[in-house]
Order: C-alpha cells, then structure tokens, then sequence
C-alpha cells in the first residue's frame, strides 16, 4: 500500500513540475514582447515624447507628423541589457545608439553607453538623452 501512495505522489509531483513549465514558458516574456505590447512614453530631463515598439523591429519616436524611426534590437551582455537603436543619416554613417535598459516600477530605465555609441549618435540624439525612463502609458 505505501509504494502505491508513493508512486501516486511521483505522479502528482512530476506533473505539476510539468505545468509549471508550460507556464513559465508561455508566460515568461521577453523584454522586446512587453515593450511592443503597449505604448511608452519617453522621458529625459529635457522632454517627453511619444514612443511605439512594434513587431518588426522598428521604434518609432513622437507623434505624427513629427516622428522619427529607428531600427532596434535587445541583446544581453552578461547581467546588462542593451537596447541598440539605429538611425540612418542623411549625411555619413548611421547612428548607433547604445543604451542600457534595466526595469523600473513604471517601465525601464535608459542609460546611454558612451563607449558603445558611435559619433553620429552623440551629435544628433532626437530628444533623447543620457538618461531617459520608458513609462508605460
């Protein structure tokens, strides 16, 4: 009777370990997904401004008629976070912005990486500024 006891309880306890699974699978989240599941504001010290993630990997920054698009990217370096934005520049190379993104309680935090970014990035950052603070809307 107790290795029927005990057999009934491994069955039991490997199936919850298998749902558990499924639901961290399924409910785990990259940073990319929340950050396309809803609109953001972007806030620095200077402005704040409008910002939308969407699927195919393009962000785009303020509102009709004036915004901006970039091209973005979120790879982890070790414990860090980078948000990669780039930006095509009408003269010379593209600008490559480096920030590391850390979560917050209203959103995420961006802390340009001075040695990542490149030139044009530095010289033309679009109301963005060392720091800046995603909140969701």
């Amino acid at each position: 009777m107790s290795n029927k006891k005990i057999t009934i309880a491994s069955i039991v306890l490997a199936f919850l370990v298998v749902l558990l699974g499924i639901a961290f699978i399924f409910g785990h989240k990259t940073t990319a997904e929340k950050l396309q599941a809803q609109e953001w504001t972007l806030t620095s010290q200077e402005e704040s401004n409008t910002v939308n993630f969407k699927k195919d990997n393009t962000m785009i920054l303020g509102k009709e008629p004036m915004t901006e698009n970039f091209k973005y990217s979120i790879k982890k370096q070790g414990n860090v976070e980078y948000l990669k934005l780039t930006h095509h520049e009408d003269l010379g190379s593209d600008g490559k912005y480096y920030f590391k993104i850390k979560k917050t309680d209203s959103g995420y935090s961006l802390i340009l990486d001075q040695g990542k970014t490149n030139q044009p990035a530095k010289n033309a950052m679009y109301g963005m500024t060392d720091k800046n603070n995603l909140v969701s809307k």
